[in-house]
């Protein structure tokens, strides 16, 4: 090592402290090289003691180790490039970087037989080091990187991709939460009204007794009673609720929905789904509510009753109008007398309202009212003037579904609804 660049070190190192940025270029330069190895070797420890930053070049490969054994050591190179023989001022971290002085006196023009015994003495010196500072290495792992980078941001995208979906589901599901509150909020309602039209016609079937009985004689007094008894069973009958689901456990272990039809689900309160997937082996089926798809067991599905099945066969008990009343007879044939609509009276549990809803909303309510009604019943569907887009579509649904015999459009007496008659 020069005798000046001994002195410029040691004026370093008296002063260098925590707060210090040394810099040292081709440290040990100009004496024998173990020498200069050693003496930078103990140079750089010391330094690592007192400063936070020092940058030291050097063409001594054995410096380079020192990462190996200390990870406060840290190497880098600078990039250099064979076709132009030029450096690219590019700062390659963690690469101890290749000499370039046989690939430089080739293109030269230096004698072959000198670059060959050259390359001959670098092998026998140091065969390792050539070995791990082959360009193929570098070449190999910058692909690498390049690769690792691109999985990256594939990741990153499919990331935020998935969070968009679940946030959207989560929407969806808050979505269908306030509205499963309303639908039973408005069930409740309902209910209380039915009780309430129930109570009211009961007790007006009971005065207008009570009137007759005070007119009647004693030979009048049987059928009064039969009378009066038979309407306050139409009353009960006619706010009984019905099972919208009259399957048998063999039907539904057998019954397999298909692709594209509708059916009630009971996880979503038995609202109608559309199947997106036909059955699998693991005995579930994907079902689409609105935007959400969902995969749900078969056993909690239902499949939407038919007019085919609820046709009244055989000796089952009908009844039918007879001399203005409503009777039963179980031993009338359905083949051979049709049954009765019952009277056109209006109530809460025969009229569905669907003013105020979106077309589509409207469409599925419709259905799925027309599908829960008793066989031979009458629907009063509330549609209410506006713009007449809702009207057009129950119209049209009326129209075409299979259950309903015929329909009576609004008039004077039911301004805004139409009544329909359901088989």
């Amino acid at each position: 090592m020069l005798s000046w660049q001994i002195l410029e070190i040691t004026r370093i190192l008296e002063v260098a402290s925590k707060q210090s940025l040394v810099l040292i270029d081709e440290i040990g330069c100009g004496t024998d090289p173990s020498e200069g190895v050693a003496l930078s070797t103990s140079i750089l420890q010391y330094l690592k003691e007192r400063v936070n930053v020092a940058v030291v070049t050097t063409h001594y490969a054995d410096l380079s180790r020192m990462k190996d054994k200390d990870p406060s050591f840290d190497n880098a190179a600078m990039e250099f490039s064979l076709e132009t023989l030029q450096p690219t001022y590019r700062i390659l971290w963690g690469s101890t970087g290749d000499s370039n002085a046989l690939n430089i006196a080739q293109s030269i023009g230096f004698d072959r037989n000198i670059i060959d015994r050259a390359h001959m003495w670098v092998e026998k010196l140091k065969p390792e080091q050539q070995q791990e500072r082959r360009g193929m290495l570098y070449q190999s792992l910058q692909e690498e990187r390049n690769r690792l980078k691109a999985q990256a941001e594939k990741a990153a995208s499919v990331h935020a991709e998935i969070l968009n979906t679940y946030y959207e589901i989560q929407d969806e599901a808050e979505d269908l939460d306030k509205r499963e509150m309303e639908l039973m909020a408005k069930e409740a309602q309902l209910v209380q009204q039915e009780l309430m039209d129930a109570r009211s016609q009961i007790e007006t079937v009971i005065q207008k007794f009570e009137k007759k009985l005070k007119i009647s004689d004693r030979d009048q007094l049987s059928s009064l009673i039969r009378e009066t008894e038979s309407a306050i069973a139409s009353i009960v009958k006619a706010h009984t609720p019905v099972d919208t689901f009259p399957v048998s456990e063999a039907d539904r272990a057998q019954y397999t929905p298909q692709l594209g039809e509708q059916v009630h689900v009971k996880g979503l309160g038995g609202k109608l789904a559309t199947v997106a997937e036909s059955a699998g082996d693991d005995d579930t089926i994907l079902v689409q509510y609105g935007k959400v798809k969902v995969r749900v067991k078969k056993s909690s599905i239902r499949a939407v009753p038919s007019s085919g099945k609820n046709v009244v066969t055989g000796s089952t008990a009908l009844r039918v109008r007879q001399n203005g009343e409503l009777r039963g007879n179980s031993e009338t044939n359905s083949k051979d007398i049709e049954p009765s609509y019952g009277p056109v009276v209006r109530t809460s549990k025969n009229t569905v309202d669907l003013r105020g809803m979106r077309l589509e909303e409207a469409s599925m309510r419709l259905e799925m009212t027309i599908t829960g009604c008793r066989p031979y019943s009458v629907l009063f569907i509330v549609h209410g003037v506006g713009t007449g887009a809702i009207k057009e579509r129950a119209i049209d649904i009326l129209r075409n579904h299979s259950r309903v015999t015929n329909y009576e459009p609004e008039n004077p007496m039911n301004y805004g609804c139409t009544i329909a008659y359901v088989k």
